[in-house]
């Protein structure tokens, strides 16, 4: 079936829309700080609706109220503590009363804001239907808000909650990068943070489907995020040159550091299939829809982009070594493959490029995508959308996507993020794949806000460019 893909990426090109995804800046995704499997609402443990807070005051004459061991530790250790340890990517602990205590203000106003759990989606049913959610319940957001209220109670210590254990990928091929010490670029964006890509060889004997895959981080404190995404080293990407000769230049730029700095995906020039792999703490094992998969070609390369964060002053000078495992198979029922559409980005090669105006709190730009070209040149009837992976960059603020079936029912809302954050991004799968036949079009509004530029705002790659970009995974 990798027929569709071969065609898929011929027909892009004729619509620069292998260019649009291939040239991908500025990913600081995906993903979020919790455990892979809260797909369901999580017990909050408040007791205190039965009379039972745990409250040592309770029967004391004080007033009884939540507490931090038997009321909010429950959620924080099964939702937070994946990040929010010792030694996590976050700047704070959660799973001990007293940092809990200390940043409770902090954490409240970011449950409330649902900023934390990183889950950018809406994720209430209103707007499409999400598998493995990290979102908090209203009633988890609400029992944090009460304890603080309650004033912060430590309640008697416990030690039977456990952060939940990641389950590592059976199976599979592992790749690993250098051993490298990372150091902040600097700059607006990457103030306190590097990115950087490493260039592995998986060695294939064949063409192979990616099916599920699993990152393990060298040293969690610096890693922020991981992508990986095959290259074809052989691809034209213009001016004569290919691929593997863009990356070789990249990476002489740099001679005394391994790799070459990418803040844009696979870095400014390199052309990807698609990005197939994002991750970030707390995630787990990802596992594609059952039945399909991504392929692989024998001769592709594999580029790992890094994302290391240097916001905790301890972590300066250290290194780190990270894996990833990728499993595959030899076939699929059905061969799943990622588009990069943004119809903002594609402005830059209509000869007249749009542009958002300076000094605005909201500028929006809409941009449509009709399935009837795109069936007619693959020949086949319908798509499945199977995910959505929503991107741009630091000067956006919302992005909503709508699906128009074509059948008189009108629009309908498939994915809508209200507070776009350019620190946490990721692929959401849904419950139930969206089926895209004859007559269907999918549109997508961005917002941005612009307020800090005195001139317009252009599209493109770069930290001061923005993207108004829709990736989605599509299965024929």
């Amino acid at each position: 079936m990798y027929v569709f893909q071969d065609r898929l990426q011929r027909w892009a090109r004729s619509r620069r829309w292998v260019s649009t995804g291939a040239l991908l800046g500025c990913f600081a995704l995906l993903g979020a700080c919790g455990d892979d499997g809260a797909g369901t609402e999580t017990d909050s443990g408040n007791s205190s609706e039965s009379g039972e807070s745990g409250d040592p005051s309770a029967g004391t004459g004080e007033p009884a109220g939540l507490t931090y061991w038997q009321d909010v530790a429950p959620i924080y250790f099964e939702r937070c503590a994946g990040c929010h340890t010792e030694g996590g990517i976050a700047p704070f602990r959660l799973d001990t009363y007293q940092d809990a205590a200390t940043w409770a203000e902090a954490s409240r106003a970011a449950t409330q804001a649902r900023t934390m759990p990183p889950w950018l989606v809406t994720d209430d049913g209103s707007c499409g239907s999400f598998r493995d959610s990290r979102a908090l319940s209203q009633d988890e957001i609400d029992t944090i808000s009460s304890w603080i209220d309650d004033g912060a109670i430590e309640g008697e210590p416990r030690d039977d909650l456990q952060i939940p254990v990641v389950d590592a990928l059976k199976g599979g091929e592992t790749y690993t990068t250098p051993t490298f010490f990372p150091e902040p670029e600097g700059g607006l964006f990457a103030e306190f943070d590097e990115y950087r890509c490493f260039l592995i060889d998986p060695d294939l004997e064949r063409d192979v489907y990616l099916t599920a895959y699993d990152v393990m981080p060298g040293n969690p404190a610096l890693v922020h995020h991981v992508l990986a995404m095959p290259v074809d080293p052989n691809l034209d990407v213009g001016g004569g040159q290919t691929n593997l000769d863009v990356i070789e230049a990249l990476d002489a730029e740099s001679p005394d550091r391994d790799g070459w700095p990418c803040f844009g995906v696979a870095g400014d020039g390199v052309e990807v299939d698609g990005i197939p792999i994002t991750w970030a703490p707390g995630q787990g094992v990802v596992s594609f829809p059952e039945g399909t998969g991504f392929r692989v070609k024998q001769d592709d390369l594999l580029v790992v982009q890094i994302h290391y964060n240097m916001a905790s002053p301890e972590v300066l000078g250290q290194s780190d070594s990270s894996s990833v495992r990728m499993r595959f198979a030899d076939s699929v029922e059905r061969e799943g493959f990622f588009e990069l559409p943004d119809g903002f980005l594609d402005t830059l090669f209509s000869g007249d490029p749009a542009s958002l105006p300076a000094g605005q709190s909201s500028v929006k730009f809409t941009w449509d995508m009709q399935l009837d070209g795109y069936l007619e040149w693959l020949n086949i009837d319908s798509l499945d959308v199977y995910g959505v992976f929503p991107h741009m960059h630091e000067f956006g603020r919302k992005i909503q996507m709508t699906v128009d079936h074509g059948d008189g029912q009108g629009p309908q809302c498939a994915a809508d993020v209200q507070r776009w954050d350019f620190d946490w991004q990721l692929y959401y799968f849904y419950e139930e794949p969206l089926t895209l036949g004859p007559g269907s079009s999918i549109e997508v509004t961005c917002d941005f806000n612009t307020e800090g530029m005195d001139e317009p705002l252009w599209p493109g790659w770069g930290t001061y460019n923005e993207m108004c970009l829709m990736g989605l995974f599509l299965v024929p």
